[in-house]
């Protein structure tokens, strides 16, 4: 990896809130083990969290596009 991907690695795991220690030791792991830049950013990219709040609003829209759509389909049965 050059110093450029080893930046790059670097802001990824600031933004998930890693300490220096174990950025600098994951960095260290990934030059004794020879990986490559797309392998160490694939394996960053899944570490990254959830955002609860947009699970929230996709459990909501999709609560409320089934009660119109019920709703709907009850009406339309005469029901």
């Amino acid at each position: 990896m050059t110093e450029v991907e080893r930046n790059r690695i670097r802001a990824k795991l600031r933004r998930l809130e890693m300490s220096d220690a174990v950025i600098e030791r994951y960095l260290h792991k990934c030059k004794t083990e020879l990986e490559t830049f797309a392998s160490a950013s694939r394996t960053v990219n899944q570490w990254e969290k959830p955002n609860p709040e947009s699970f929230i609003l996709q459990a909501l829209v999709c609560g409320i596009s089934a009660a119109l759509l019920g709703g709907w389909l009850a009406y339309m049965g005469g029901i």
